[in-house]
């Protein structure tokens, strides 16, 4: 293969990865942020139906739960899609450049491991779950853990991108604090 060819596949590679990123934190956002509005808004009208009315609503909880564990794993990946983990940088930053490089590729490692086994503890569980029912709106309860299954699938993907940007050399794409499209 020439060279100007190897540059063209790793262009496209750079772009289909970075567009990934782009349109799963597009997603991500949009998901977490509807969920989250929703939660506010079946909350707010159990209030007032409690308060105004001595009315409330059963299946108010139930949801209540789901929308949070959509923004809380959805959270979890928009922060792995940004690099912001809790790190001990400044005990890195004192090692020397290919130790530096060693602890990176480790940690990326560690947490692809981690994601993988997230990812099939919450298939095996979204199987075992499917058997059983809510007990207000009869829903599967493995609806539940569909929000873990996707978020650490997500997360996965996204440390495979960062681990292949890594061993690459690439500098890792701009991260976008704002949400997508607010610049």
């Amino acid at each position: 293969m020439s060279e100007m060819s190897r540059d063209g596949t790793r262009i496209a590679l750079d772009a289909l990865l970075r567009g990934y990123l782009d349109l799963t934190r597009r997603i991500v956002i949009a998901v977490s942020c509807g969920m989250f509005a929703f939660m506010v808004a079946i909350n707010g009208l159990e209030i007032v139906g409690r308060g105004f009315f001595s009315v409330s609503f059963s299946w108010v909880q139930e949801v209540s739960i789901l929308c949070a564990m959509w923004v809380y794993f959805f959270a979890y990946a928009l922060i792995a899609k940004n690099e912001e983990y809790i790190r001990v940088d400044f005990a890195v930053n004192l090692m020397p450049p290919a130790w530096q490089y060693t602890v990176d590729i480790f940690a990326r490692l560690v947490t692809i491991l981690f994601h993988g086994m997230v990812a099939w503890f919450a298939v095996e569980t979204y199987r075992f779950l499917g058997l059983f029912t809510t007990s207000v709106l009869i829903w599967p309860e493995s609806l539940f853990v569909l929000p873990i299954l996707v978020g650490a699938v997500d997360i996965l993907i996204t440390e495979l991108i960062h681990l292949y940007r890594t061993l690459t050399r690439r500098p890792p794409p701009t991260p976008h604090p704002l949400p997508a499209g607010v610049e």
